[in-house]
């Protein structure tokens, strides 16, 4: 197999894999809808890979390759998929030919959870770089301490986000089933893609599914302070087994516990204070870990990572690890500073779950415990756009200053009576919410009425608009405003 074809290449996931492919040899081309953006768009041109838009037929019967990999975003009906099918073509699913080329034959390290993943994923393969593993990986999202999302490495492992979403329309099993999993670093278990998992219950089964394929117990790294991760393991008489961290310092008999948390002031001209945590391990005692990631989720995502990396067995520099998470830089679209706006600092997040918003929204308030938190959220993903935590989505917004809620798109496919109403969060949050039925007017509201004193934070794993971007690119200065 020299030769592939990905049908829906632009997608975050199938981009990365089809880079990955390419850097590991494989020849490489791809179909998109449409007129691809950045950064997706900028990473395929640099990366010389011959993109065809839109879907044709014509395409897979011009094209001669070994196998077809066709994205999660395609289905049936799809001219290019119904051409792969009529025409006998082998295909897969990205998910599948990543398991099957690559984490087979490595130790692979997997990261699963509801929350927390990219930036964990990119934490463990930044440490083990910085320890000279040379680790290869495939990321759901942009490290800052990398110049792409993927590399085929050097070294005997491999760093892979494990995401439970379902692989493709022909394979409705979650992808990271496909992963043949080492080692698990298990954050979290909460409901979430009410598009593909009908209750909590089932998102627990697939988990379950998961952990079941690690050979040694041992090798599952989890957060026995997450309820659906401890019931869970205990369902599979596992609770025991693993290697227990107490992420959050609620569970005394874990074998890495959280003893406590803290911010140092940030220092002149630094924009961010340091956070630390005060860390209980088997191997090198107690430790202080500080960074430059915000908040107390970032703090329990890296007690795991160093739970992981003591299981592992190959001399480990406490003091490499120690500076390699102070020099980790985190994750594009994870609280990134996008730039200010009459000297309020403007921030993107990929957060799309109440659980994600009430943890980023908290954090503000104590790395900005002066300003007026303006907090954007952007209903875009298949779960947020349906009701079912549009009460959760209101009380993580009640923790801001101000809450705007941008438009939400229009799916027909969900019921009228299923659909998230922003309107509804805006009335419940009387003085502070406010909902806008288009991109222009929230834009209009966000120029007239943000100041210096304020931190803008935008939620959502979309683009908002671009309205973001817009603000910082329209820098008013202070003094403007008395013109």
């Amino acid at each position: 197999m020299k030769k592939l074809y990905f049908a829906g290449i632009a997608g975050t996931g199938m981009a990365s894999a089809a880079g990955l492919c390419k850097e590991a040899g494989f020849e490489v081309s791809g179909s998109e809808a449409g007129q691809i953006y950045p950064p997706m768009s900028d990473m395929l041109a640099a990366l010389q890979i011959p993109i065809k838009t839109p879907y044709s037929a014509a395409h897979i019967h011009e094209e001669t390759a070994d196998m077809y990999v066709i994205g999660n975003a395609l289905s049936r009906g799809n001219p290019e998929v119904e051409a792969i099918l009529e025409t006998g073509r082998t295909y897969t699913s990205f998910p599948q030919l990543i398991g099957d080329a690559f984490l087979r034959h490595q130790e692979s390290l997997v990261v699963a959870g509801t929350h927390g993943k990219t930036t964990t994923s990119s934490l463990l393969a930044h440490l083990l770089t910085c320890l000279g593993q040379e680790p290869g990986f495939l990321i759901g999202g942009i490290p800052r301490n990398f110049p792409q999302s993927f590399s085929v490495g050097a070294g005997n492992y491999f760093v892979i986000e494990g995401d439970e979403y379902d692989t493709a329309f022909f394979d409705k099993e979650s992808k990271f089933l496909h992963y043949h999993p080492t080692y698990v670093i298990l954050n979290n278990i909460e409901f979430d893609h009410a598009d593909i998992f009908p209750s909590l219950a089932a998102v627990e089964k697939t988990f379950a599914k998961f952990l079941q394929l690690v050979e040694d117990p041992r090798n599952i790294i989890a957060n026995v302070d997450d309820p659906g991760i401890r019931k869970v393991l205990t369902e599979l008489d596992l609770i025991d087994v693993v290697t227990s961290v107490s992420a959050y310092g609620t569970t005394p008999s874990a074998l890495v516990r959280v003893l406590g948390t803290g911010v140092e002031p940030a220092t002149q001209g630094e924009e961010l204070p340091i956070w630390y945590a005060d860390i209980e391990t088997q191997t090198w005692g107690n430790l202080r870990l500080r960074t430059s990631l915000q908040g107390e989720r970032n703090l329990a995502n890296a007690a795991q990572v160093l739970a992981c990396i003591e299981r592992m067995p190959f001399a480990k520099s406490i003091e490499g690890i120690l500076a390699g998470l102070l020099s980790f830089r985190g994750v594009k679209r994870r609280m990134e500073l996008l730039g200010y706006y009459r000297g309020a600092p403007i921030y993107d997040d990929f957060a799309h779950h109440p659980t994600a918003m009430t943890q980023l929204l908290q954090m503000a308030r104590i790395t900005y415990p002066h300003r007026r938190v303006v907090a954007v959220f952007e209903p875009k993903n298949a779960t947020a756009r349906r009701n079912v935590f549009q009460a959760a989505f209101t009380e993580s917004l009640r923790l801001a200053d101000v809450a705007l809620i941008a438009p939400c798109p229009l799916d027909a496919r969900i019921p009228e009576d299923q659909r998230f109403q922003p309107e509804a969060v805006a009335k419940a949050l009387p003085e502070k919410g406010f909902a806008f039925s288009n991109f222009d007017d929230l834009y209009s509201w966000l120029r007239a009425h943000i100041h210096a004193e304020d931190v803008v934070i935008f939620m959502s794993p979309g683009s908002v608009g671009g309205i973001h971007h817009r603000l910082c690119q329209n820098q008013v200065e202070p003094a403007d405003e008395n013109r």
